[in-house]
């Protein structure tokens, strides 16, 4: 398998050729922004990470100035997309998916390398339970240590709190109770849901909750997505032999401000739609809490950037004179 290529899993897809009617397996689907380097190296490693599946490939562009589109738009081997900035992550997949036509939907990072015949494993771990609405492999950050997004509890106001405090893990008394489930990380089985780095969702599941919702930006999506999920009967696995490296914040460190201020209003989505039954006083404490923690988040990293740009104004007065 080493010597397969894209261009024989989807062929001539950028010029709106595919694979319908072919028995599609997996639709692979990457929203990018301002990582060609990075894209260009998720797209190597997906041939051998296949195995012997039938694929398509889709990636949306969302307004990238690096050269991105050029690159994509030119090979045959996948279907470019162009998106926009403020087309945010959950509706650029959505955009994508609506010309899916694979059983699986594969929603995945440009930031990401798969293993060899991680993304096959995905599939056939899927295929052999009928219940599973969505899966997500071991997810190694680039220090090879497991990315803790990559198996998750559905948060609550009590588990989001000892996140935010950085709350001591021993002081938490069972493993349901914390956010990020690590304590059997090396084990298959169920959870709640997985990072939507890479996360694979049966089609048929993802359009019956209407997929993505579009209100979230670029957090809170993969979490939204699994709840909705589990709401209609379907249930999420994490399978650790599968693995896929992920590089993380290749996009969102380039926008600091804005994502400082997504994450925080995904907090605030998320609790406002999936946790209307809490008593009014719980609902203005967090959401009180959300604002409060956001403000500042946000604050400071304008604060820092004003920091750095008169420190560099500085430095060029300097050497000027």
């Amino acid at each position: 398998m080493t010597g397969r290529s894209l261009r024989g899993i989807s062929r001539a897809y950028g010029k709106g050729l595919g694979l319908r009617g072919l028995g599609v397996d997996v639709s692979i689907i990457i929203v990018t922004y301002n990582v060609r380097a990075a894209l260009g190296r998720c797209l190597a490693t997906i041939p051998c990470s296949i195995g012997n599946l039938n694929a398509e490939v889709f990636v949306v562009d969302n307004g990238s100035n690096d050269g991105t589109w050029d690159s994509i738009a030119a090979r045959e081997d996948l279907r470019a997309i162009r998106g926009s900035e403020e087309l945010g992550f959950g509706r650029a997949n959505n955009l994508a998916a609506a010309f899916a036509s694979g059983r699986w939907l594969l929603f995945l990072n440009p930031d990401t390398e798969a293993a060899p015949g991680s993304l096959q494993q995905l599939v056939q771990c899927g295929d052999a339970d009928p219940s599973l609405g969505v899966l997500g492999p071991r997810l190694e950050l680039s220090n090879g240590t497991l990315d803790p997004a990559a198996r998750r509890s559905f948060p609550t106001p009590f588990t989001a709190a000892m996140r935010m405090l950085r709350w001591p893990r021993r002081f938490l008394h069972t493993e349901v109770s914390a956010y990020n489930v690590t304590a059997r990380a090396g084990r298959e089985g169920a959870v709640d849901a997985v990072s939507g780095a890479c996360m694979l969702v049966r089609r048929n599941a993802f359009h019956q909750v209407d997929g993505f919702d579009g209100m979230f930006f670029t957090y809170g999506e993969d979490l939204d997505l699994a709840y909705s999920l589990r709401q209609a009967g379907w249930l999420a696995r994490y399978v650790p032999s599968a693995v896929v490296r992920h590089l993380k914040r290749q996009s969102t460190q380039q926008r600091v401000i804005r994502a400082r201020y997504e994450f925080y209003r995904a907090m605030w989505l998320y609790y406002r739609k999936h946790r209307r039954g809490d008593p009014v006083w719980l609902k203005a404490v967090v959401t009180g809490g959300i604002f409060v923690l956001g403000s500042g988040a946000v604050s400071w990293q304008i604060v820092k950037r004003m920091i750095t740009f008169f420190w560099s104004e500085a430095r060029a007065h300097d050497v000027a004179h």
